[in-house]
Formats: C-alpha cells, structure tokens, sequence
C-alpha cells in the first residue's frame, strides 16, 4: 500500500486525520476505488460533486465502520437486518429511510449505507465518509490506479494506492421499503442469492429495468 498526499507519502492514520480536517482521499475498496471525504462536512460533499461532475439531485452513500453504526444513521427493519447480518462487511449496498444525522445535501429520505470488506477503507470509516465511485459521472469507474482518469487523479488531495480491487464490479444496491425489497443494480452480489437468504422466491418483488 502506497499513500501519497501532494507528493509526499504518509501513513494511514496521517490520511485519517487529513480526513477529518476537510481532504478528499482516492480509496480501494471491495469493489472498486472510491472517492472518499467526510460526508457531513458539506464542502467535501460540494467538492465531490464537482470533481464528479455529478448531478446534485443524485444522492451519495456513506460508507461506515461498524455494523452497529448503521442504526445511528439509517432505520434497521427485520429485512434489513437479516441482509446486514449476511451480507456485511462486503460488496452490497443498502438503501435504507435515512435518520436525521444525515442532512439532506447528502440524500432526502432514504441513504444508501455500505461497509464494504476491505481493511483500508473501514480504516477511513471512523466517521462517515462518501462512497462514490471514482470517475467522472458517465464514464467507467476504476478498480486500480493504473486505470484512474487523470482528472480524478489530479482533483484530490489523498491517492491510496492497493492494487487491485477484489470484485472489479460495483457493489449490488437494494433499498429495503417497508418489508419489501427493490433491486436498483445488480453488481458483486446477485440478487437471486439474497432472495434467497430472505426466502423470498415465492414472493414478487420489484426490479428496476
């Protein structure tokens, strides 16, 4: 692991602390690299915004450290928690009705939750950060350094550099309504295996086309 900020290399908890104090970091994570700052400092969240090029009316997730940290910021349903329970760490994304700790510059009603299995990023996550792709919106997301747009690149103030990531893919995203759930994109995870750990077959659920 290599971690380099404005030229010079630091340490991992050199990176936590610039973090916190406002910095946007380039990180692995389970599935591919993400950019990462503080998602309840709403500069850092602006900021994002513009090095993606990202439509504001798009929310971002968060990524936590713990699983016991997902009640702080999101509604935890029994649905929920049987996808919490055999899914994290790893590579899913759930979109669960947000709290109040989590303005609405970041989501409105609902906020996409992940806690992905890599060791650097839960490192980050001692406080909520951003869990975004890396790259201009509307072009592919990276899941090495070697493949980084420059604009990416040269945007931050932090590169973590890993390797490559494990999965390759983006996350599986489900939002969990009521005691229904909805697949909004089917990544590292298929849904046929969370159906599954539901015992949901028998039931009809919705798919986004």
């Amino acid at each position: 692991m290599k971690i380099i900020r404005k030229g010079v290399e630091i340490t991992l908890n050199d990176a936590k602390k610039y973090l916190k104090n406002g910095e946007i970091a380039l990180c692995p994570t389970d599935t591919i690299y993400g950019i990462c700052g503080y998602a309840l400092d709403k500069n850092v969240v602006d900021r994002i915004y513009k090095i993606k090029n990202r439509d504001e009316s798009k929310p971002f997730s968060i990524s936590l450290q713990k699983k016991s940290d997902i009640q702080k910021y999101a509604k935890v349903n029994n649905v929920a928690k049987k996808l919490i329970n055999k899914f994290l760490p790893g590579p899913i994304t759930l979109i669960l009705p947000k709290k109040e700790s989590i303005p609405d510059y970041i989501c409105k009603d609902y906020v996409g939750i992940r806690i992905p299995d890599s060791k650097i990023i839960l490192e980050l996550s001692e406080i909520p950060i951003t869990s975004t792709s890396a790259n201009v919106s509307g072009r592919p997301s990276s899941y090495s350094i070697s493949k980084m747009d420059k604009e990416i690149l040269n945007s931050v103030d932090i590169i973590i550099d890993d390797g490559d990531c494990e999965y390759k893919k983006p996350s599986t995203i489900v939002k969990i309504i009521d005691n229904d759930i909805e697949l909004i994109r089917e990544g590292s995870i298929s849904f046929d295996n969370i159906l599954k750990e539901l015992n949901l077959y028998n039931n009809e659920f919705k798919k986004n086309k």
